[in-house]
């Protein structure tokens, strides 16, 4: 659990030392009061700008709050470490990943700058700042991508191993998006949709779930 690291977006109520981490008593997970809400980026702004506290890094598995995982997560994901074929690695290609997936963190530091374009600076409410953030989901996916030495590379595709390129440029081939949505944060709340990613562990609950009607469901 010393490996899991939260970031806590727009909490202004912490001190200097939470900013820099502090530790669940309960749960031994390390939590970050990030200043600014920059929504599904906050976390990886604060870890460019603060490479020092993070050099023990290596890679990043970078997931949203929005997210479960099951007991096979740590095995599946683990498992690219000792051979990660690219500088970063989506979840799946057959449609975006919501930035979700394993990440090189010297990449990341590599390209501080333009994690840092993705920083709510203003304050902007977290709702328009996440409306507007959809034109940036996967940007660091496409920077890889642009600067990988085989390109192109397939943005859209079932097929996460490249015949031509020899490698994997995704990790999950297959996902499986649930028909109906529900209200997964109780009977209040915005109806979600599940997005399984079987090969990972992960299931990822979208709010956006209108937009899915007209995609054609994986098997």
């Amino acid at each position: 659990m010393q490996q899991v690291h939260v970031f806590l977006g727009g909490d202004a109520s912490g001190t200097a030392a939470d900013e820099a981490g502090f530790i669940d008593a309960a749960s031994q997970v390390r939590h970050y009061r990030v200043r600014h809400n920059s929504v599904d980026f906050t976390a990886m702004v604060h870890i460019v700008e603060n490479p020092a506290s993070f050099r023990h890094v290596g890679q990043w598995f970078y997931l949203h709050d929005t997210t479960s995982v099951g007991a096979t997560f740590w095995s599946n994901a683990t498992r690219w470490c000792d051979h990660l074929p690219a500088c970063a690695l989506p979840l799946t290609r057959w449609m975006p990943s919501s930035s979700m997936g394993l990440y090189d963190a010297a990449f990341l530091n590599a390209h501080a700058a333009s994690v840092i374009e993705l920083k709510n600076k203003r304050n902007t409410s977290g709702l328009r700042w996440k409306l507007r953030g959809v034109g940036w989901e996967d940007k660091l996916f496409k920077v890889c991508d642009a600067a990988s030495p085989d390109a192109p590379i397939r943005r859209f595709t079932r097929r996460c191993h490249n015949a031509t390129l020899r490698r994997p440029t995704c990790m999950c081939s297959h996902a499986q998006l649930d028909e109906h949505p529900q209200q997964i944060y109780g009977p209040t709340s915005t109806p979600r949709q599940a997005m399984r990613f079987s090969c990972a562990d992960v299931v990822k609950y979208k709010a956006n779930w209108s937009r899915n009607r007209t995609l054609v469901i994986a098997p």
